[in-house]
C-alpha cells in the first residue's frame, strides 16, 4: 500500500526524473505481473519453457545391463557397479535406467533374482535356502519374503503348481544348478 502511495505522490508531484524512473518501475512490474498470470493460467506448454526431462538409456545400454544382471545377480550388484558397465555417473544412470526399465536398478534386480528363483524351485528339489544364496537372496526367509511380495504366494506353494516354462530358458542357471547338485 506504501508503494502505491509513493507512486501517486512521484506522479502528483515529483521532478520528471522521478516521474520517469516511477513510470519505469510500474511498467516492469506490470510486465511481471502480465507474466505471471500467464503462468497462473496455464498456457500451452508449447509457449513455456520446456522442462528437462531425463532420457533413458540407449539400446546397447539397456542389452548390456540385462547381459550383466542376468549373469552375476547371484553376486552383490551395487548401483556404482551397473553404472560402470554402461560408463554413465551413479545419478545419471539411476535417471537414466528408472525412465528406460520404469522401476529402480534395485526392485530390477530383485525381479531377476526372483525369476532365477522360481526357474530353479520349479525346476530342482534343492533346499529353498539353498536357492535362496544362489539367487543372491542373504536366506530363505529373505527369499519367501520377496517371492510372496513380487509373484503373490509362497515359493512352497510356487513348487507344488509351476511347471518349468519352455519359454523362459535360464541358461546362466545351468552352472549353479549342477553346482547345487554337488
Amino acid at each position: 500500500m506504501e508503494t502505491s502511495l509513493s507512486f501517486r505522490a512521484t506522479l502528483n508531484g515529483g521532478s520528471a526524473s522521478q516521474i520517469s524512473h516511477a513510470e519505469m518501475d510500474y511498467a516492469t512490474i506490470d510486465g511481471w505481473l502480465d507474466r505471471q498470470s500467464l503462468v497462473d493460467r496455464k498456457i500451452p506448454a508449447a509457449a513455456v519453457a520446456k522442462e528437462k526431462v531425463p532420457s533413458g538409456l540407449s539400446e546397447w545400454q539397456r542389452k548390456k545391463i540385462i547381459r550383466y544382471v542376468d549373469e552375476n545377480f547371484d553376486t552383490k550388484l551395487r548401483v556404482s557397479d551397473l553404472s560402470e558397465q554402461v560408463r554413465l555417473s551413479v545419478s545419471r544412470f539411476s535417471k537414466g535406467f528408472n525412465v528406460t526399465f520404469g522401476r529402480p536398478p534395485y526392485d530390477y534386480v530383485l525381479s531377476r533374482r526372483i525369476e532365477a528363483a522360481k526357474y530353479l524351485i520349479a525346476s530342482t528339489d534343492e533346499p529353498l535356502s539353498q536357492i535362496a544364496h544362489a539367487c543372491g537372496l542373504s536366506d530363505q526367509a529373505h527369499l519367501s519374503k520377496v517371492f510372496k511380495r513380487l509373484v503373490g504366494t509362497t515359493p512352497l506353494k510356487w513348487r507344488r503348481n509351476a511347471p518349468v516354462s519352455a519359454t523362459r530358458r535360464w541358461d546362466c542357471l545351468r552352472d549353479i544348478h549342477t553346482s547345487l547338485a554337488y
